[in-house]
Parts: C-alpha cells; sequence; structure tokens
C-alpha cells in the first residue's frame, strides 16, 4: 500500500472524533469585514514615516507594522522581535496583500482593491536590495523601525519572499501593463539563476533562507520553501525563454524531490524554513506553510506521482499539526484548527486557512481515482467555518470592526494577549475567495460574482446593477457565480446563448464558466437580458496647468462615469512626494503648491502626477521652478 494512503487510513483527521463546526455567520460577511477593516488603516504610534524614515511614505500600517493591539497601538514589545520598537515583514506581507486586494477586486469590481495592490507593489520595488549586491534586486523580509533588514534576520534577506512578490508583480503586469513590474520580476528571476547552488545531492538546486544580500554570508542555511522560486522561474520561461529560467526551476524541483519528497533522504519531511520572527536557532524546528505550499504546487504540475506526493505532505502535515481535542481551544466549535509551527505551537486563523483550502484542492484532485478520501472535502469546509469564528468581538474585546485575531486562544483564554496580525486579516480574504472558486456553496447565492480566472487576467472591472464587464488582454476562462443562467453574454465580440460550446452553467452550483479569445465580455448577474457592453470607467482627462510652475499648479482630473480616483505626485525616481486626492469624485481638481506631504517645500525639478481609479493609471510629467 501507498505510504500517502495508510497515513491517510491511519489518519484521516479523526474526523469522527471531531464535532461538526457550523458557520458564525457567511463566509462572504467575513470577506467583506476584514476587507473593510484593512481598507480603514487604523493604527497609532507607528513609525513616524517623515520624521524617521526619509524614504516614507503616508502609506496604511501594514505597510510598516506586522501586528496591532486591540488598542489600535502598533508599537512592538521592546522584549521581542527582537527589542525593536516597530518592526514588519514586508516581503511576505505585501506578496499576500497583493493577492488578496486583487483577489477582492476580482470578486468585487472594488476599483480600491486594484489600486492598494498597485500601492503595495510599488513602495516594495521602491525598497529592494542594491542591484549590484550579489543577492540584488530582492525584496527584504524584515524591516525594522522603517529601515529595511535587522530583526532576526540581522543584515540578510530570506530566499523565498523574493519569489512570492515576483509571481505578484507578473499578475500585475498583466493587468495593468506597466513594465516596470515586468521588468523588476525578471530581474527577481535572474538573481534566482545566477545564485542557484551546485555540489552534492543535498545542495544542488536550492537557494540558502538567510544570506547576506551584499557578499552571499549565510546566516541560515536551510529552507524547504523553494515552490515561490519555482513558479517565478517557470513563468517567467513561457514569458522569456532561453534565458535558463526553466533549467534553474527544474534543478530546484529536484532538490526538492531528492530531499524533503525522498524517504531514503535524511532529509525527509524536513520541512521548515520560512517564519522571519525567531533566529537561526530554530533550524531544525518544522512548519506547516512550506510543505503545504509545495503540496499545493504538486496538485498544479499534475506529473506522475505528484497527487500521491501531495498527500503524503497532507498527511505529515496534519499529523504534526492538527490541534486535537482539548488543545488551546474549549470549545468545539474551534477543534478544526492548525497549529502554526514547532517553535509556537498556537494555532492560527491564517495557519487552519491554508490547511483548508488545500483539502479542497486536493478533494478535487483526486475525484474519480483510487487516492481519493471523501474526508478532504468535510475537513476542508470544517476548517473555514472555523474562519467565521476568528473576528474580534467586542464582549471580549474593545474592538468589534471585522479584524481578525491571530489564534483561537484569545478567544479561548482571557489571560492570553491579544492583538491582531495583518497577515492574519489578508490570508483570511485570500483563503476564502480561493475557496469560493473551489467550493461555490461558500459564495453568496443571491448576487454575483467573479471567482476565478485561468490564463489572461482581467485588465478591467465594471460591476454595475445588473452586469458585470470584464475586458481580458488574452485568451482564458472566467468563472462566475450567479443567481440564475444568464439570458445571453458577450464574448468574442458578439453575444451567444446557451447553445454555444464555450458556455457552461451548472445550476447545482449556480456557477457559470466561459471560455473566450480576450477583449471584452459581460454577462449578467441576474439571469436578466443585458442591453449592451458596459464601458469601464476611464480617465478621460489629466490636466496640469501652468506647466512647468512656481509657486503652484492646479491638477485636475476626469472620468467618463462615476468612480473613485487617487492623485498623488511623485519624484523622478518615482518615490512619493504628496497626495492630491484619495477616493476623490470622478471629477475633480486640486492646487499642488510644490510641498510634500509634511509641509515641507520640495527641490526644483521634474516631477509626475499619477492618476488610478483602480482600472488604469495615467501619468503626467510636470516641472517645478523656482
Amino acid at each position: 500500500m501507498h505510504r500517502g494512503l495508510a497515513l491517510a487510513l491511519l489518519v484521516v483527521l479523526a474526523a469522527p472524533a471531531h464535532a461538526a463546526t457550523e458557520p458564525l455567520k457567511p463566509h462572504a460577511a467575513v470577506v467583506e469585514e476584514v476587507v473593510a477593516f484593512l481598507m480603514s488603516d487604523v493604527g497609532e504610534n507607528g513609525i513616524l514615516t517623515m520624521d524617521d524614515d526619509p524614504d516614507g511614505e503616508p502609506v496604511p500600517p501594514y505597510f510598516y507594522h506586522y501586528a496591532i493591539q486591540h488598542t489600535d497601538n502598533l508599537r512592538s514589545a521592546t522584549n521581542g522581535y527582537p527589542g525593536y520598537a516597530s518592526i514588519s515583514y514586508p516581503g511576505y506581507t505585501m506578496a499576500i496583500a497583493i493577492d488578496a486586494f486583487l483577489g477582492w477586486w476580482l470578486y468585487s469590481g472594488d476599483p480600491e482593491g486594484l489600486a492598494r495592490a498597485v500601492e503595495c507593489a510599488d513602495w516594495l520595488v521602491d525598497r529592494r536590495t542594491p542591484a549590484t549586491d550579489l543577492y540584488g534586486n530582492w525584496v527584504y523580509s524584515t524591516q525594522t523601525d522603517g529601515v529595511m533588514g535587522g530583526g532576526y534576520d540581522i543584515d540578510a534577506v530570506m530566499s523565498d519572499k523574493p519569489g512570492m512578490f515576483g509571481t505578484r508583480l507578473l499578475r500585475l503586469y498583466d493587468i495593468t501593463g506597466d513594465t516596470r513590474y515586468f521588468d523588476a520580476a525578471v530581474e527577481i528571476g535572474a538573481t534566482y539563476r545566477d545564485t542557484q547552488l551546485e555540489g552534492p545531492v543535498e545542495d544542488d538546486g536550492r537557494w540558502p533562507f538567510r544570506v547576506r544580500p551584499s557578499d552571499g554570508l549565510v546566516r541560515q542555511d536551510y529552507t524547504s520553501h523553494l515552490v515561490p522560486a519555482i513558479r517565478l522561474l517557470e513563468e517567467l520561461e513561457e514569458r522569456r525563454p532561453g534565458q535558463g529560467f526553466g533549467d534553474t526551476a527544474a534543478r530546484a524541483w529536484s532538490w526538492l524531490e531528492n530531499n524533503p519528497m525522498d524517504p531514503a533522504s535524511a532529509s525527509y519531511q524536513r520541512w521548515e524554513g520560512f517564519y522571519e520572527d525567531i533566529g537561526p536557532e530554530s533550524a531544525g524546528l518544522r512548519d506547516h506553510y512550506s510543505a503545504e505550499a509545495t503540496a499545493e504546487a504538486l496538485l498544479e504540475r499534475g506529473a506522475p506521482g505528484d497527487l500521491e506526493k501531495a498527500i503524503e505532505i497532507r498527511d505529515w502535515s496534519t499529523d504534526v499539526f492538527f490541534a486535537p481535542d482539548g488543545v488551546q481551544n474549549g470549545n468545539g466549535v474551534y477543534t478544526w484548527a492548525l497549529l502554526e509551527w514547532q517553535a509556537w505551537m498556537n494555532s492560527t486563523y491564517a495557519a487552519t486557512a491554508q490547511w483548508g483550502v488545500l483539502h479542497l484542492r486536493l478533494d478535487r484532485a483526486a475525484r474519480g481515482t483510487a487516492l481519493h478520501d471523501p474526508t478532504w472535502r468535510e475537513a476542508g469546509l470544517q476548517a473555514l467555518h472555523n474562519l467565521t469564528w476568528g473576528q474580534a468581538p467586542a464582549s471580549s474585546v474593545p474592538t468589534d470592526d471585522g479584524r481578525m485575531l491571530t489564534t483561537i486562544r484569545e478567544l479561548t483564554q482571557p489571560s492570553f494577549g491579544r492583538e491582531t496580525w495583518y497577515e492574519q486579516n489578508f490570508n483570511t480574504v485570500l483563503y476564502l475567495l480561493q475557496a469560493f472558486d473551489l467550493e461555490p456553496s461558500l459564495a453568496p447565492d443571491d448576487e454575483g460574482h467573479l471567482l476565478g480566472v485561468d490564463g489572461a487576467e482581467p485588465t478591467s472591472l465594471l460591476y454595475a446593477p445588473g452586469s458585470i464587464t470584464a475586458d481580458f488582454g488574452g485568451p482564458g476562462q472566467v468563472r462566475a457565480k450567479l443567481a440564475a443562467e444568464p439570458a445571453a453574454v458577450f464574448v468574442d465580440g458578439a453575444w451567444i446563448d446557451s447553445t454555444d460550446p464555450r458556455w457552461d452553467f451548472d445550476p447545482s452550483t449556480q456557477v457559470f464558466t466561459l471560455d473566450h479569445s480576450g477583449g471584452r465580455v459581460v454577462f449578467d448577474r441576474a439571469g436578466n437580458a443585458t442591453d449592451a457592453p458596459s464601458s469601464v470607467a476611464s480617465i478621460a482627462r489629466l490636466d496640469v496647468a501652468p506647466n512647468p510652475f512656481n509657486p503652484r499648479t492646479t491638477i485636475s482630473w476626469s472620468l467618463e462615469r462615476e468612480r473613485s480616483v487617487r492623485v498623488r505626485v511623485v519624484d523622478a525616481r518615482g518615490r512619493h512626494v504628496r497626495w492630491i486626492a484619495r477616493a476623490a469624485a470622478a471629477r475633480g481638481s486640486a492646487v499642488w503648491n510644490g510641498r510634500d506631504d509634511a509641509g515641507a517645500a520640495v527641490a526644483s525639478g521634474a516631477y509626475h502626477v499619477i492618476a488610478t481609479n483602480g482600472a488604469e493609471r495615467v501619468v503626467r510629467a510636470v516641472g517645478l521652478v523656482r
């Protein structure tokens, strides 16, 4: 019998021993409330960006801090992490923030989702390691007191975080067409290609975990989290073939197969090297994250034997980290939870969500095979139901604004410290939206939402009261859950109906699936006839006059229809200078007096005004002459 099957029979999540968890509220309500919290930008006493950080920007607190207490205080405990007043983890947090905000944009059409994803990417692209370093153009995994680096990384960066960020940059390039994102992703990938280790089987194809970018000094050696680099490199091979990206990815796959996935290796099931908040002394302590990320990548690859390998990893992760009854919980509704890692054995909602989504992926991938385990789907659903109990209720903490708590212990053990990690909130949105695509029953029945796309990303989206309009830059498939089957769909330049082979509607799930060749797609959200393709609101005008100017100029903008606009000024290097408008009306104007957000006069020179409505970005050059 295959080892994965044997473990599945032994573990089976102990499903019969765990009481079923019912959702506290609809999963979509959790998504909406957590997104509202993230966009509320609350937080006090964090980094004073314009005073303490010369390159700082007036950005949301999740840019500069990893946690927020329920007093809304952002300061870290000075006796930990390791004693800095303020600490954050930009490489990871910005990567999952981009995915969460893009997922929200796809699901809701809210342009603020895309605008925030762009803001996260812009901020981190400008704060990478020097291009001349051995590990140049990579993102920092830790930021301390407003300065990139520090914490347990000391002067190092983690080798997995650049890959996480790079794949998100390619998504944003496909959506916005901004070549800066593509170029940055290529630069990150080139560093992976040029620094990949060679040697014996235990080294060949990997990268050190914590490494000083300037000269390659290794601060911590082992990590099993190679999947982000592999995904980035494989995407780059498709877009830039013949530059060695595909060969680099293949060697990284070989390292995984010959080490943590090989029962004959001394590193078999050695899944470790992901978290930022424990130093090199954590070597040898396992985590669930890299294990489950690798299992997901195996399911995506789908090569012979990959499903069996993914099951083995799932069995290991469940055996080590699934929280048994009575551990931390004390209440049956919290029993379907996963502990985070062996350096901090507490259940978190992010870990639970990742584990839950993996089970839905396994259930889908293994259906119809002898390897399928019918308990996987229910386990995934139970874990995701657990998330609906994870928000901070006013009855136990003074904050009731939709934010997620970090651990179950915050609800079950009053003496345990109460705070929320931004990553818990981003991961809640990210994993629940992924789950809606995998298990549409979790998404609302009476509305209309895009659930997912394969192939081309949308380049613009418009959710109107009766329809959804999306523009695509290339061929692909789009999936939506609708209140009823649409009467007609506009695709590939013409209206079609249910007799067309590109059309598929499953009434049991309310999921509408459409294959398209690119361009505009329009379909109705509630089953009514749609008169004509809607036009996504575009920035029709962005003017700066006088130009050049001294001492002030007027910046004016207008959209074809009502939509929120964000307008700001950056310098010639792309660094933020001044917010002109945030969440402004579709038509308006404002005066810029040549000063930054702190009120200080800026120097003569070239600047750029950037306007974005979430769907597109328009830039105008402006000169200041003093």
